[in-house]
């Protein structure tokens, strides 16, 4: 992998995220100004419902992507064509089958929503946008996938970037003037789908031959083995959509529809900071893993390799959750304000929960480059009945704590499976030993997370308390953490890699500097 490329998707990525991100938090805290927090709630559980629905697009893009990585190698462009032509018909089938259900679905609207203040006819008005919404994403979306395995995905950031700073702005101008949620919302809900329209075009001009039609027989699916690895990931992904997809369905249902709204805004913060952490920052080096995976070296050596990135995820995953643990509360109020506030009971679950998604990131990027989804499908179906079971149930005891309890459950069982697969499966290791490792860091983080929190509790939600705040985050568990690992010879690996993207982020900031005051 070009180590230039994906520094520059990893940095677009970022910039791109930061900035959606910061669109977001203003264009929510001009939302609740004028409009009843209710609305938002509205909009999370649709939205969950739909993530479900999506249930239907069953892997077929890691799949197609599996396929185009290989062509891309070989620079087949009549077989890349003619894998995206089979890619157009089997996503346009999808967004049918997404249409059917979420006309099915609609039927429990009345059931899923409690205590709406607004009428069943605008519910359902809510709901068929958002459906429209998704419906229309399926029929383009799938032209991204050429720029991603290209390691061009800076093009699809960049158009995604213009077309929100664009409509947010019209948004939120229609919000202030009208105050019209049902008009906020079908600019909200066209974004993608300008996006998507301007990344077809795009590709239309830079891969002529993806204009092309192909004659596509049953034989060609048949011969790409495409049946049998679907047959082989429905499972994954039909667990793992009711394990993601269910949390706002059951505060809805048990905690109420303001529970959702607040809850909505925790998730919405944390979703922007690991899309810039794990999704922008992390993605380009799942083609690194590829390459690794598939090398030619012993595998002692791809052992090393992966205990340095284990090390790197433990130190990023440790300043990950307790950066969540210390600064989720006062963002929030400094945002919206102290209303809408959650227990710090919710607090600490949360970010136990993304420090485990986080610290075993890279050991998920490593099973996706290897398919064989029949191996741990037990555990993505333990998973979803863990987060179901242990949600509801504690959800009527604890409220949102106990629903994140039942979704901590729930990961941990994914997790598993992932380790298994990779540890043992792969590389032919001990998954006690590892696990009984990731249990002594895991005991490690709780006390920074404690030390952090005590050093913090009594900071004041003002610029000053917040720069405090950063001093502690950044100095505690960096220098805990480096005292444990200080002559680990994988630690020096990571620094050293460390070292080297640094020099090269360094010298894209110079390039840039230097551009713009040639312009000048």
């Amino acid at each position: 992998m070009n180590a230039r490329k994906t520094l520059k998707n990893s940095v677009i990525s970022v910039i791109g995220q930061v900035f959606t991100l910061l669109l977001q938090f203003i264009n929510r805290r001009v939302f609740v100004q004028f409009l009843d927090i209710e609305y938002l709630g509205y909009h999370s559980v649709f939205g969950n419902i739909f993530s479900i629905l999506s249930f239907a697009e069953l892997g077929v893009g890691g799949i197609i992507s599996f396929h185009l990585y290989k062509e891309f190698a070989e620079d087949n462009t009549d077989e890349i064509g003619r894998l995206m032509y089979l890619y157009k018909w089997i996503y346009r089938f999808i967004s049918g089958i997404v249409l059917g259900a979420g006309l099915i679905a609609s039927v429990f609207v009345p059931y899923i929503v409690r205590d709406a203040s607004q009428s069943l006819g605008y519910l359902y008005i809510v709901y068929f946008l958002q459906l429209a919404s998704v419906v229309a994403e399926y029929l383009l979306s799938y032209r991204r996938t050429i720029y991603q395995v290209d390691q061009k995905e800076y093009k699809c950031i960049e158009v995604d970037l213009y077309t929100l700073a664009v409509l947010q702005t019209i948004q939120l101008g229609l919000l202030v003037i009208f105050k019209n949620y049902l008009l906020y919302l079908c600019v909200q809900l066209s974004t993608a789908v300008v996006a998507n329209f301007i990344i077809y075009m795009k590709t239309n001009r830079e891969y002529p031959y993806l204009r092309q039609k192909y004659k596509i027989l049953r034989e060609d699916i048949r011969q790409r083995n495409m049946v049998s690895d679907l047959k082989n990931f429905i499972i994954h992904k039909i667990a793992y959509v009711i394990y993601s997809g269910t949390d706002s369905i059951v505060i809805s249902s048990i905690c109420g529809i303001r529970d959702v709204a607040l809850y909505g805004n925790y998730m919405m913060l944390q979703r922007g900071v690991t899309r810039i952490a794990l999704s922008r920052l992390l993605n380009p080096v799942q083609a690194a893993i590829g390459n690794i995976v598939y090398s030619k070296r012993e595998k002692s050596q791809l052992w090393n390799q992966f205990e340095m990135l284990d090390v790197f995820s433990f130190f990023f995953a440790s300043m990950i959750g307790i950066g969540f643990l210390v600064f989720y509360q006062p963002a929030i109020q400094i945002w919206l304000g102290e209303d809408y506030l959650l227990p710090f009971s919710f607090v600490v679950t949360q970010s136990l929960t993304i420090y485990f998604l986080t610290v075993w990131e890279i050991v998920y990027k490593y099973r996706s480059a290897f398919g064989e989804y029949k191996k741990d499908k037990n555990c993505m179906l333990i998973s979803a009945a863990l987060n179901i079971v242990f949600s509801v149930v504690l959800a009527f005891r604890f409220g949102l704590t106990g629903v994140q309890i039942g979704t901590i459950f729930g990961f941990l069982a994914i997790a598993y499976g992932r380790i298994r697969f990779v540890v043992k499966g792969f590389f032919n290791q001990s998954v006690f030993k590892y696990l009984l490792k990731h249990t002594g860091l895991l005991l490690v983080v709780c006390m920074e997370g404690v030390i952090v929190q005590f050093l913090t509790r009594n900071l004041t939600i003002s610029v000053i308390g917040f720069c405090l705040r950063l001093v502690v985050w950044a100095v505690v568990p960096l220098l805990i953490n480096t005292m444990i690992y200080y002559r680990n010879e994988h630690f020096r690996e990571m620094c050293r890699y460390m070292k080297m993207f640094l020099l090269l982020f360094w010298e894209k900031f110079r390039q840039a500097i230097t551009r713009r005051e040639k312009h000048l």
